[in-house]
């Protein structure tokens, strides 16, 4: 049965080091920490963000099956970050595992559970099986060190206070609405990314992740713009630790026209992938006061209830 992580686990976390799925691009091109680190992170404090579930038969079975979420203080969406072993296939354990995964983030207020994974593969059966659902295709492309294309006069400007109702304003009007309720649009003062202008109005929006590893930008463009290439080099040009850090820009199906435009600045095209969702059921306790009529005219050896309270 699938249970929390607890100390004595770690010592079997070892053999799992070149075996995990990473399901979190985020992780994986930006943060990429170690299975032991983020699990001992788990043990060590709630506060980390980090659930790791431990699946394991019985005390003498030596198979082990490890699955880790992250969610952020205060969020509604929990994230998959691995799962381990990652070469084993959709085994029946793992749907244990999802199964505790689920319950933890349940009880810390998430509403749903994310992944994103690689097409035709184990890690997307292993998902689709514990009940997750494609919502949208994408794919992730590395950015060359550098990009000579137009006159590189296409301006990025980093987002401010003053310009991040802009910024929000063009997300919410580019990004599909199914997508928007699976992935709330960022709000001010949380935004963090770069804007690029034409004509007195926002036309481009690139959402960017920075951490030892990488960088990972989500980019959005207005679908008027038709000199995407331009834009792409100007960005990188303007993006911060670009010389130091690989770049890598992930683009969904309803930004087709970016797909185009990497293609032409030689960009490297990495696994097409699918982002899923898994909903969850939300229990909670709720309180309700009304009203009891026809005590009025009860025998005085009964005390009259006025008001009474039903707790669900």
């Amino acid at each position: 049965m699938a249970r929390k992580i607890i100390w004595k686990d770690l010592a079997t976390l070892a053999r799992f080091k070149n075996q995990k799925l990473v399901l979190d691009n985020s992780f994986q091109y930006v943060y990429n920490p170690g299975l032991f680190s983020s699990s001992l992170l788990s043990l060590v404090s709630s506060a980390s963000g980090f659930y790791t579930a431990v699946e394991q038969a019985n005390s003498e079975d030596t198979a082990v099956f490890v699955g880790q979420l992250f969610q952020p203080p205060g969020s509604v969406s929990a994230r998959v970050v691995f799962l381990a072993p990652g070469d084993l296939g959709p085994h029946p354990a793992f749907g244990r595992v999802f199964s505790q995964l689920a319950n933890a983030a349940g009880e810390r207020g998430a509403l749903q559970i994310r992944a994103e994974v690689n097409d035709n593969s184990f890690g997307e059966e292993i998902l689709y099986l514990a009940g997750f659902r494609p919502y949208a295709e994408q794919q992730i492309w590395k950015l060359p060190r550098r990009i000579v294309f137009g006159t590189g006069k296409k301006a990025w400007i980093p987002v401010t206070k003053d310009t991040s109702a802009l910024a929000e304003s063009f997300y919410q009007r580019i990004l599909p609405g199914q997508i928007q309720r699976l992935e709330h649009p960022p709000v001010s003062p949380d935004i963090q990314g770069l804007i690029s202008w034409k004509d007195g109005k926002v036309v481009g929006f690139a959402a960017a992740q920075f951490g030892p590893k990488g960088i990972l930008v989500d980019l959005l463009m207005a679908p008027e713009i038709d000199l995407v290439d331009e834009y792409l080099s100007a960005l990188l040009f303007h993006l911060p630790y670009r010389n130091t850090r690989d770049v890598y820009l992930r683009v969904r199906s309803y930004q087709e026209q970016l797909s185009s435009a990497l293609e032409r600045v030689e960009a490297q095209a990495g696994p097409k992938q699918k982002a899923v969702v898994k909903r969850l059921t939300v229990h909670y306790n709720a309180k309700q006061t009304f009203r009891v009529q026809g005590f009025e005219k009860q025998p005085d050896i009964t005390t009259p209830i006025s008001n009474s309270e039903i707790k669900n």
